[in-house]
């Protein structure tokens, strides 16, 4: 199988790389801006390039059986756009989407509003974060794409262990805040079957 990630030199690129890289019959390429340091194994196809550039996605995409984005966080419509075009174009035809838990959601809560805080982020860039998620996420659905948007909780930067829970994207969030690690096990996961989930989103939290 090959699979290609798209923003691969970010936190949630790099764990879902380390887990898929060891495995045998897994072919990754790694796609992203330019960054100092990256360690990878010889083996693994490593590009550099603009994701808003469809000539650049174009070297990163073609022979991909799997394209796993991590694009973002703001502005995702002009990464969505030329990804579905370059796509289509090359007869691609899986995707893998990360976006938000609350894009399914009329409004942003205020729950999720003093969440956000904890995290560091203030009502109006909270605010902002999920309508734009909505954007990119609708450009995707919109095409005809075999995609699946994974629509993950806040996440945690650290490796912490936890339970975690896959909900149908019309389900009340029933977890909370999920680790880096923890989510990069359940992505790596459902890369490797392609099949689960197809046009349809995927909720993904922790366990309480």
């Amino acid at each position: 199988m090959n699979i290609v990630i798209l923003g691969a030199f970010g936190h949630l690129g790099k764990a879902v790389y380390q887990l898929l890289e060891p495995l045998p019959n897994v072919n990754v390429t790694l796609f992203g801006r330019e960054k100092e340091d990256i360690e990878v194994a010889s083996t693994t196809k490593v590009i550099f390039g603009d994701a808003t550039n469809p000539e650049n996605l174009e070297g990163a995409l073609q022979g991909q059986d799997v394209v796993f984005s991590t694009l973002g966080p703001f502005h995702v419509e002009t990464f969505a756009t030329p990804l579905v075009e370059t796509m289509a174009k090359l007869g691609v035809k899986r995707l893998f989407w990360t976006t938000q838990f609350q894009i399914r959601q009329d409004e942003v809560t205020e729950e999720n509003i003093a969440l956000a805080k904890t995290f560091g982020f203030d009502e109006e860039t909270e605010r902002t974060y999920v309508a734009n998620q909505k954007l990119g996420a609708q450009i995707i659905e919109d095409s005809s794409l075999d995609y699946t948007l994974l629509m993950s909780h806040f996440f945690k930067y650290d490796n912490s262990i936890e339970k975690a829970i896959l909900q149908e994207e019309d389900e009340m969030v029933e977890g909370e805040p999920i680790s880096i690690y923890s989510l990069a096990v359940v992505l790596a996961n459902l890369l490797l079957q392609p099949e689960r989930y197809s046009r349809k989103g995927v909720i993904i939290s922790a366990s309480k």
